[in-house]
């Protein structure tokens, strides 16, 4: 029983009844909608611990939110308090030591900014505004994995309020088994993290690439495409692949390449003779240039959307191209796509029990995407992407748990594999009393069935 002294809420609070309430209590997917008791915005790790035993003494759900951007909307919930750390930006570079030491409250890009600034990168997030703090801790699939990992790879420490308000540190040596279940356990199971100390890359100018093909060309260049993830394949390029029908169509590869573009061009001729390629851009440019450029592409506006993102392990056949080609061909919605994010490399490196992220031997990841304009398409835009992720299951493994699915119901061996059972014991020595919940966190252990 929680028997702390009840402190009061401090930080920016917003109820219900303030003006800012409602852009307060949206989320990226808008599909959801939710009405929280309250919200804190959080301006230090002070106001995180306060707002956490102000919820204990009252016995009112908690939830954790950064940039709000989890499929689900589970950042927020009705009738409880929303933690939010988007307004926590601080920085602390240390160029002698080569590390970054920053806040949660920081997007995606705007750590690539402040870092970029400096001829320093973290492995980031693809698209802009997603909150550092979820995405890291869900394992951080980034435009550079196959060179330098994933951004768990390059997490150093973490500082973490835990489920008595009472602040810690992860890492390799302080809290070990903390340090590993937050690399790749999920966002907002084990506390609420505050900060994370990275270690950075040096980075100046990249070889970038962005091809076009029409959408008739998807078959041809998706079978070249694959053999860049191959473990064969040159680490320094992580690949992309878009493709998209509906209001717009498209089929386009993107690339970040750690050398010159003579290389890349080189690298990419099969690519170039494959299909009538309708425009090819192939230059050295700043990273930080590059960043935009794949973020220019990504969702950038809250919108109502399904997605999901299962693994791919091996090189599509002709069977699953087939059900690629007819999906993407028959939009439910206003728009629906499939985008191919290239993993192994660095990635692969690692093996599948050294932190939460299991699967490290995959070649990527694979994300089925539907938005609609009206309410009425959101019934089919669920469907297709919920059957698309079916068809698909013979081809592919388990899910990213950044881009979770309540409809997944063996979720445990989908998000974690075997690494979950050593998860729920994390969180029974963090957080035994579950403070930290919502559908699909993580249980502490002895929460669960027994075995027969």
């Amino acid at each position: 029983m929680y028997i702390e002294k009840c402190p009061r809420l401090t930080g920016r609070v917003v109820l219900p009844e303030d003006p800012q309430y409602a852009s307060a209590r949206q989320v990226f997917n808008t599909f959801f909608n939710k009405y929280p008791l309250i919200i804190v915005f959080a301006q230090n790790a002070k106001d995180v611990s306060n707002a956490i035993r102000w919820a204990r003494c009252r016995d009112i759900p908690i939830r954790l939110r950064s940039g709000r951007h989890n499929y689900e909307g589970l950042s927020v919930l009705n009738g409880g308090l929303v933690i939010d750390v988007s307004e926590m930006k601080q920085a602390e570079i240390n160029m002698k030591c080569g590390t970054a030491t920053v806040q949660t409250g920081l997007r995606d890009y705007e750590l690539a900014i402040l870092l970029g600034e400096r001829g320093l990168v973290v492995p980031p997030g693809l698209c802009p505004t997603t909150g550092i703090a979820g995405f890291t801790q869900g394992g951080g699939q980034s435009s550079l994995s196959r060179p330098w990992g994933l951004i768990i790879d390059n997490l150093l420490e973490a500082e973490i309020i835990n489920a008595d308000g009472c602040l810690i540190h992860a890492s390799a040596k302080e809290n070990p088994d903390l340090f590993w279940a937050l690399r790749g356990g999920g966002g907002g199971n084990f506390g609420a993290c505050t900060s994370f100390r990275f270690r950075t890359h040096r980075i100046d100018t990249v070889a970038y690439a962005q091809i076009s093909w029409p959408l008739s060309d998807l078959r041809p260049v998706l079978k070249i495409w694959q053999k860049y993830t191959l473990p064969c394949s040159d680490n320094r390029l992580t690949p992309l692949l878009t493709m998209a029908s509906g209001e717009n169509t498209l089929l386009m590869m993107q690339g970040v390449f750690l050398g010159t573009s003579t290389e890349l061009r080189s690298l990419l001729s099969p690519l170039l003779e494959t299909g009538s390629p309708q425009s090819v851009y192939i230059e050295e440019i700043p990273w930080v240039e590059a960043a935009a450029k794949i973020a220019a592409t990504q969702p950038d506006s809250p919108e109502p959307f399904k997605s999901v993102g299962p693994f791919l392990y091996e090189l599509l056949p002709d069977e699953a191209i087939n059900i690629i080609e007819r999906y993407i061909n028959r939009p439910p919605t206003y728009s629906a796509s499939v985008f191919f994010h290239g993993l192994g490399g660095a990635v692969a490196e690692v093996p599948n029990d050294a932190t939460a992220y299991f699967y490290r031997k995959a070649l990527s990841n694979i994300s089925f995407f539907s938005t609609w304009k009206t309410p009425e398409g959101a019934d089919p835009g669920i469907r297709w992407v919920r059957e698309f992720r079916k068809d698909m299951e013979p081809f592919t493994k388990g899910v990213y748990v950044n881009t979770p699915d309540l409809s997944i119901k063996n979720w445990s061996k989908a998000y974690y594999g075997r690494n979950f059972e050593r998860l729920t014991e994390v969180k029974a020595k963090y957080d035994p009393e579950n403070i930290f919940h919502y559908p699909q966190s993580i249980p502490p252990a002895f929460c669960l069935p027994r075995r027969q």
